[in-house]
């Protein structure tokens, strides 16, 4: 074999080795950032409109395969409070919902509401059907929301729905 023929077999090895690791470093880099996406998007998925309407203390929810309830501590927190009533939230479930503080009797509650993005009302939810001292869940996922503290003026106005809005917390 002559030294002119062995070269660029050499060569050609040298490329072809180059090339295999240039490939494969572009397909790790591009596995690594598509799975970093689906990781990044999973993690503020949140349980979406799927936890409207359920109960904070006891819905169990999962996301990226992990399960807990919305309401754990670790991952729900007050956003903002209002006197007799706080909007909780949930940045694993990527919820909210309103909790009473306090209490005027039998004819107050507390309601969540979540609203879309031009501002327009997507659901409302209370506690006054509930036993419980907090509503259900809205989904917050791209929407914004609100609690409020509500009183009947009299039993007429709790027959007939109509409540008295007296404390609300700022929109989140």
């Amino acid at each position: 074999m002559s030294p002119i023929t062995a070269k660029p077999a050499r060569l050609r090895h040298a490329t072809t080795r180059m090339l295999s690791t240039l490939a494969a470093v572009a397909i790790g880099l591009t596995v690594s950032l598509v799975g970093g996406q689906q990781a990044a998007l999973a993690a503020t998925s949140g349980c979406g409109a799927v936890c409207d309407g359920k109960n904070p203390d006891t819905y169990i929810a999962t996301v990226d395969g992990k399960s807990m309830r919305c309401n754990y501590l670790d991952n729900s927190y007050t956003k903002y409070t209002a006197r007799n009533v706080e909007l909780r939230y949930s940045s694993f479930c990527r919820t909210a919902w309103a909790r009473q503080t306090d209490s005027f009797g039998y004819m107050s509650g507390v309601v969540v509401e979540s609203f879309n993005t031009n501002g327009s009302l997507r659901k409302r939810y209370d506690n006054e059907h509930w036993s419980n001292l907090w509503t259900p869940m809205v989904n917050d996922k791209g929407y914004t929301a609100r609690a409020c503290f509500y009183q009947y003026d009299t039993e007429l106005d709790q027959a007939e729905g109509r409540r008295h809005y007296l404390y609300c917390t700022p929109k989140f």
